[in-house]
C-alpha cells in the first residue's frame, strides 16, 4: 500500500493534543501531532500528511532562533521556534522594568537574533518617566541596540516599528499592560478577522486569543503574538551564556588580567575599572551580576 505523500506546514498554535497549521496556501488547518516529537511550538515547519480525514503531523525541521524559558524543574522550555527578532516591550506603566529588559538582552544574545526596544505609551510621559526612559534608550543605544519611541494614540514611532518588523520573524514580549494588544491591533489592521478565520476554521472558538499565535504581516514578515510570555528564568543558562547577553560585559572582560574573571574584586579587572570612569552603566553590571547569582 503507497504511503500518503508528506507535505510541510507552518505551526500557528498549539493546543496539546491538536495543532493549528497554515499550508503552503495560506490556509488554516489542524492536525495531531505524534507523541514522539516532542512539544511543538508556534513557527515551527512541520511535516504533515492526510488520510482518512485526519492530517497527522510526523516530523519536524530543524529549528532555529529558538526562544526558551525555565520552566519549574529548570529545564529550559521552547516558546517560539524560527524566529528572528525579539521585539521587547516597555512603558511608563506599568513601572519600567530595566531588569526585565536585561533579561530580554541575554535571551536574544543566547539565540542569535535580533533584538528591538520599544518605549510604548510615550504619551502618558511625566516629568519622572520621561527621564527615566530617556535614560534607558541613551543606554540601549549606546550599547548598539535600536530603540524606538511609539504610542499607539498619537502614532508616533508606528510607521518606524513596522519598518523594523518587515521581513523579520518577530515576538512580542513585555509586561503585562505595557501595550502590546494596542501595538498589534496597529500592526494587524485585519487581526480581528484574522482569529475570527483561526476559530473558523479549526474549531477552536474563542480559546484561539490565549495562546501563542502566529500572524503574516502585512509588509511581509511575521508576528508571533504570546500573552504568557512576561517573564524569563535564565537558569538553564551558564555564566558564559549570561555575561554574552552583555555584549559590553563580554567585550571588556576580553582585557581583564584572568580569563575566569568574576568582575568582582579581581585586580586589574577591565570591567571594573570601565566602571569606575563611567563608561559602563552601573545599573547594567548590577544586573549581570544579580542575574548572575540568582537566574530565576
Amino acid at each position: 500500500m503507497k504511503s500518503p505523500a508528506n507535505s510541510n506546514a507552518r505551526v500557528v498554535a498549539n493546543y496539546g493534543s491538536e495543532l493549528v497549521l497554515m499550508d503552503e496556501n495560506q490556509k488554516y488547518l489542524t492536525a495531531s501531532p505524534l507523541k514522539k516529537l516532542g512539544l511543538l511550538v508556534c513557527g515551527d515547519i512541520v511535516g504533515y500528511y492526510h488520510e482518512g480525514g485526519i492530517n497527522r503531523v510526523t516530523s519536524v525541521l530543524e529549528r532555529s532562533g529558538t526562544l526558551s524559558r525555565t520552566d519549574r524543574r529548570g529545564q529550559a522550555k521552547p516558546v517560539a521556534a524560527n524566529i528572528t527578532q525579539l521585539v521587547a516591550v516597555t512603558a511608563p506603566k506599568p513601572p519600567f522594568d530595566p531588569l526585565l529588559l536585561d533579561r530580554y538582552t541575554v535571551a536574544a544574545r543566547h539565540i542569535d537574533v535580533d533584538l528591538l526596544i520599544v518605549i510604548n505609551k510615550v504619551d502618558a510621559l511625566d516629568d519622572e518617566t520621561r527621564e527615566t526612559a530617556q535614560h534607558l534608550q541613551d543606554t540601549y543605544h549606546e550599547i548598539g541596540y535600536r530603540v524606538i519611541r511609539c504610542s499607539t494614540k498619537t502614532l508616533q514611532g508606528i510607521d518606524e516599528l513596522r519598518h523594523q518588523l518587515a521581513g523579520q520573524v518577530s515576538i512580542l514580549v513585555g509586561q503585562s499592560g505595557v501595550g502590546k494588544s494596542s501595538l498589534l491591533a496597529e500592526l494587524l489592521p485585519e487581526q480581528e478577522i484574522k482569529v475570527g478565520a483561526l476559530s473558523e476554521n479549526s474549531g477552536l472558538g474563542k480559546h484561539t486569543t490565549t495562546v501563542t499565535t502566529w500572524f503574516n504581516l502585512p509588509d511581509g514578515g511575521a508576528m508571533i503574538d504570546s500573552a504568557g510570555v512576561r517573564q524569563f528564568g535564565l537558569d538553564h543558562l551558564n555564566d558564559f551564556d549570561l555575561q554574552l547577553g552583555f555584549k559590553e560585559i563580554c567585550e571588556l572582560a576580553t582585557s581583564c588580567r584572568f580569563n575566569d574573571c568574576k568582575h568582582t574584586i579581581e585586580p586589574d579587572c577591565a570591567v571594573l575599572k570601565a566602571l569606575e570612569d563611567q563608561s559602563l552603566a552601573q545599573q547594567r553590571y548590577n544586573h549581570f551580576i544579580r542575574m548572575r547569582d540568582d537566574p530565576n
